[in-house]
């Protein structure tokens, strides 16, 4: 999985530099924690919080990703199977953004602050926050249409 951003679209690229740089001005430590996906990847977290963790973790390896535990498959991360239904990272137009702790990212409670100063640098940018939508909310997701 990438979290480069130049391996977003161009557009989408450019407009999260400015939000990222905007951050970077407040002096609010971020980490971004995923870019472009491939079919592959989405697939392994659609099927976290929704298949047993045995294929939860073969689906994972196969993407390259670590395994993981019964806690983390409690939930569920994305609607989009990748295949059927593509998520916008796999188009290079979406990126997920998080607060962090020292060098470690977070991914904090959705009463946190944090989500709101992300989102605010990025929704300056002409970017929709995954945190507004009500059906799923996604705090840390970033996209342009």
């Amino acid at each position: 999985m990438e979290a480069k951003i130049e391996s977003l679209t161009l557009k989408t690229a450019k407009a999260a530099m400015l939000a990222l740089a905007d951050l970077d001005a407040q002096g609010f430590t971020y980490s971004v924690t995923s870019t472009r996906r491939t079919a592959l990847e989405q697939s392994a977290y659609f099927a976290q919080g929704r298949e047993p963790l045995i294929e939860v973790n073969k689906k994972r390896k196969a993407a390259g990703f670590p395994p993981i535990g019964s806690r983390d498959n409690s939930y569920t991360i994305t609607n989009c199977d990748g295949y059927s239904i593509l998520s916008n990272h796999q188009s290079g137009r979406a990126l997920d953004v998080v607060p962090r702790e020292g060098t470690r990212p977070v991914w904090p409670k959705k009463s946190d602050p944090r989500w709101l100063v992300i989102a605010e640098a990025f929704e300056k940018q002409g970017f929709t926050w995954g945190g507004r939508w009500a059906r799923f909310p996604d705090y840390p997701h970033y996209e342009l249409a």
